[in-house]
């Protein structure tokens, strides 16, 4: 596994300030980009014709269903333009050269989330392309806590994480990722360490004294059943320049037979308890990012 890590810059500044808004708000212009999906809610109106105005949800296979019209309409991928015209043909069948518009009222298809040390962790609609600075620059800029990286958290196809410098994300606009459905951005205090998978409370923990990757587990509620103990996965930085990660596997048998073998943890590194079997696919990386997020937002947005 290998994972970007970067450095604190010039940047910081600007960001404990707040960043300016670089993404456009819901209603700004560049929604005719956004492909509707499913659980976005469209109001659709026809002008002269009251009784056809619906707020209807899209539902999870895609379509969409109107009165006169005796069949799902499948709506998603398309833009709202796209669906005014499809709206249109089908209801030339009853009316004359109907003038349909179509809005979208709520955005629930294609989000993104933000949280940790910004000022306003919040779920974001993807209605255009947005980056990793546009996310922040919407959750008001990081707070003065933060620590020096950005965690980006892919969870779509399968989980992945990339740690991302915020001043090379200044100078680097390649690091500036474009982000995908599904995406959570977070920004961590300085001085902690993770611990997820298969233990009883995943989460962010601080590193105020020595802690050992025994005691990050013990902090972490401890194993929960079915954990391989033989290969647990520890995650650094693999020099001081913090441009590439090493993982090493410990059998924490071997450690409890011998202390010696214990590690002393390091800010940032993440210990990760896998599972002897693959029935719970709910334990994520972002367990162990999302902290408070998940109550403050509901556990909808990790779906």
């Amino acid at each position: 596994m290998v994972i970007v890590f970067m450095k604190l810059l010039s940047i910081l500044p600007l960001l404990l300030t707040g960043l300016p808004v670089m993404a456009q708000a819901p209603g700004a212009a560049g929604r005719g980009d956004y492909q509707i999906g499913a659980g976005d809610v469209l109001l659709i109106e026809v002008a002269g014709e009251p009784d056809l105005q619906r707020k209807i949800k899209v539902m999870e296979k895609g379509t969409i269903r109107l009165p006169y019209i005796d069949r799902d309409l499948a709506v998603a991928g398309m833009s709202e333009p796209e669906v005014v015209t499809l709206l249109r043909r089908e209801f030339s069948s009853i009316l004359k050269d109907p003038q349909v518009t179509v809005f979208i009222e709520e955005y629930h298809a294609r989000m993104a989330s933000i949280a940790g040390a910004v000022n306003q962790p919040k779920q974001i609609p993807l209605m255009r392309e947005l980056r990793v600075y546009d996310l922040l620059s919407l959750a008001g800029g990081v707070t003065d806590r933060a620590g020096n990286v950005v965690q980006l958290i892919h969870t779509r196809p399968e989980d992945s994480m990339e740690l991302i410098d915020l001043r090379d994300l200044v100078r680097r606009p390649e690091l500036n990722r474009v982000i995908r459905d599904g995406d959570f951005i977070n920004v961590p205090e300085t001085g902690v360490f993770y611990v997820t998978g298969n233990v009883s409370r995943p989460g962010a923990f601080p590193l105020k004294e020595t802690v050992k990757l025994s005691q990050a587990i013990a902090m972490a509620g401890g194993l929960l059943p079915d954990s391989r103990r033989k290969e647990i996965r520890l995650v650094r930085a693999a020099d001081s320049t913090q441009t590439v990660a090493t993982e090493t596997i410990v059998n924490l048998f071997e450690v409890e037979s011998d202390p010696q073998r214990d590690i002393i943890l390091r800010p940032y590194d993440i210990v990760m308890v896998p599972e002897s079997t693959r029935s719970k696919q709910t334990k994520t990386l972002i367990q162990a990012f999302a902290g408070g997020l998940a109550s403050a937002l509901g556990w909808g947005i990790f779906r």
